[in-house]
């Protein structure tokens, strides 16, 4: 049965709807430092890191237990207060100078003491509070609370007050002791109360030393003390007038620590108004995932269209295409003049073969390095400046609702891509199918033409033979005739002359259809560069958007209850 006690406490903690909305809080900000971390943020994450960090290290140290800081400025009474909790002198005190410099640990006194040791002390540990002392009084300090005393935040030593600061952003709630001459000191309200007025659930004003205020200074302190807090955010918050001198306000007080104790939320509120303070701090950085303006990226393709050199490209097409249909179907006895021009593509280092299915525009890009280069001109200055400007201005224009570090950051990475896209481009170049292939009216077209050229051939022969039958063996032979035009001369001239007419019917007809290729060629290289500029620069930038958004969109939603 001893183990009863603790579970149905870790049970109730479970179920307790503080806990849960934390865990949906921490949740979210996990979620937050994801997107941050690949988006490239750095210390914008830090406070978001330490809260999640110390969600974890508090949850696993003394759930059940609260730790209540009693804090404010020199002459405000927090160790006198503490004494009067306690029932007993346990802090020092004096009138003229502060004299807690380090943090003083009240643990409850009675049976709860025997827990000090157990749960307590890791948790103390963690803290970084030394100095411990158990109440001597049963029930002076509730059964479930470490009530601290922190050194004053305004001391004029920086150790006390960075000392202060710390466990102020570490305790689970706090109690602000306000004294009344320093009520209303502007830097304890601007650097301290107003900053935590999203921990208004967990936090609570004391007006000490009320004593020494009349019936009515007293409601006029009290109703300024109020006026300042709303206007801070506080909202609903009721000073209590307490002297620890006279003992007024002293159960109330530990009355409402105890009610902050066994409720066992304080930590879980403490900690979703952390987080949700952090969400807001780093929504009005990343702004608030508001939609921005469709990407747009025809213009953007048209320059690295411009500046792959894809013009030129499909210039050579067509001179290759003119250039390999004359050695095809051109008359054959010139045909080997052309063998001695270059190949316009081959020049380029680009010989047109159909790539594998794999490499095909919009199918998949491969390594960069995978693939020959082409031989290329570089891209002229106009046509790389244009191509980096329409980037910067795509990208402008998609994260004009951002705020300026995370436009800034898109700008960065877009002009970062947009500078190292040339070899992609040119590889996209190089793997293009050019549509080189030689149509199959090609060979039949060169077939005539051998045909022709043999039948010219056959003619001469036969002329060359009745010559030398006439000239050397005096043997007269008549040929047969057409007419009144001997067969060889038909064969001769006719072959000639048609083989003359194919060979300017087929070039005429090839330089008819280098058009069409030329502008086949235009399409395909067209689908090869906008691939990408799509893989490579929109589709990035598309994608950042959109974890731009959905980070400001999740900072914005854990923020927006924050007060």
């Amino acid at each position: 049965m001893s183990g009863a006690g603790p579970e149905r406490a870790r049970r109730a903690t479970r179920e307790n709807p503080a806990t849960q909305s934390l865990a949906e809080a921490l949740g979210a900000l996990g979620r937050i430092i994801e997107l941050g971390d690949g988006l490239g943020l750095g210390e914008e994450l830090d406070e978001a890191r330490e809260i999640v960090a110390r969600a974890g290290a508090r949850a696993s140290l003394a759930p059940g237990r609260t730790v209540i800081a009693l804090a404010g400025a020199t002459g405000s009474g927090k160790s006198s207060l503490l004494n009067a909790l306690a029932g007993a002198p346990i802090a020092r005190t004096a009138v003229t100078r502060p004299t807690t410099t380090r943090p003083l640990a009240l643990l409850p006194g009675g049976r709860a003491a025997g827990r000090a040791d157990g749960e307590a002390s890791a948790l103390l540990d963690w803290l970084g509070v030394d100095d411990r002392v158990v109440a001597p009084l049963a029930g002076a300090v509730p059964a479930d609370a470490i009530i601290l005393d922190l050194p004053d935040v305004d001391s004029d030593a920086p150790e006390h007050r960075l000392i202060a600061e710390r466990m102020a952003a570490q305790v689970d709630a706090l109690v602000w002791v306000l004294d009344p001459e320093k009520y209303a000191d502007a830097v304890l309200h601007k650097d301290f109360i107003a900053p935590m007025a999203a921990h208004a659930e967990v936090t609570l004003v004391v007006l000490n030393q009320a004593d020494r205020l009349d019936a009515a200074s007293r409601e006029q302190v009290s109703a300024d003390l109020r006026r300042l807090l709303a206007r801070e955010g506080m909202t609903g918050a009721a000073p209590i007038l307490a002297s620890a001198r006279t003992g007024e306000g002293i159960d109330a007080l530990r009355g409402a620590l105890e009610r902050i104790a066994q409720a066992r939320t304080a930590s879980a509120l403490r900690l979703r108004a952390d987080a949700r303070r952090a969400a807001t701090r780093l929504s009005e950085r990343v702004g608030g995932g508001g939609a921005g303006a469709p990407i747009d990226g025809r213009r953007l393709a048209e320059a690295a269209f411009r500046a792959a050199g894809a013009e030129v490209v499909a210039s050579a097409v067509r001179a290759a295409t003119i250039h390999r249909g004359a050695l095809s179907v051109g008359w054959p006895p010139v045909r080997w003049v052309r063998r001695f021009r270059a190949d316009p593509l081959a020049a380029l280092h680009l010989r047109g073969a159909s790539p594998s299915r794999s490499s095909r525009a919009g199918e998949g890009l491969r390594p960069i390095d995978a693939v020959a280069r082409t031989s290329l001109p570089e891209p002229s200055p106009v046509a790389v400046g244009l191509l980096r400007t329409e980037a910067h201005r795509l990208a402008a224009d998609a994260s004009a609702h951002l705020p300026g570090t995370a436009r800034d950051a898109v700008l960065q990475r877009m002009d970062e891509r947009a500078e190292a896209i040339g070899r992609e481009l040119d590889a996209a170049v190089a793997r293009a199918d050019l549509g080189m292939r030689a149509p199959r009216w090609w060979s039949a077209a060169s077939a005539l033409q051998w045909l022709a050229l043999a039948v010219a051939i056959a003619g001469g022969l036969w002329l060359v033979a009745l010559w030398g039958m006439r000239d050397l063996l005096l043997i007269v032979v008549e040929p047969p005739r057409w007419g009144l035009v001997p067969w060889p001369v038909v064969f001769l001239a006719g072959g000639l002359a048609s083989g003359a007419l194919l060979g300017g019917i087929g070039v005429a007809a090839v330089r008819a259809g280098a058009g069409r290729r030329a502008a086949r060629a235009r399409r395909r290289l067209r689908q090869a560069t906008d691939a990408v500029v799509d893989s490579r620069l929109i589709e990035p930038l598309r994608a950042e958007r959109e974890r731009w958004d959905e980070l400001g969109a999740m900072a914005s939603g854990l923020s927006q209850h924050e007060r």
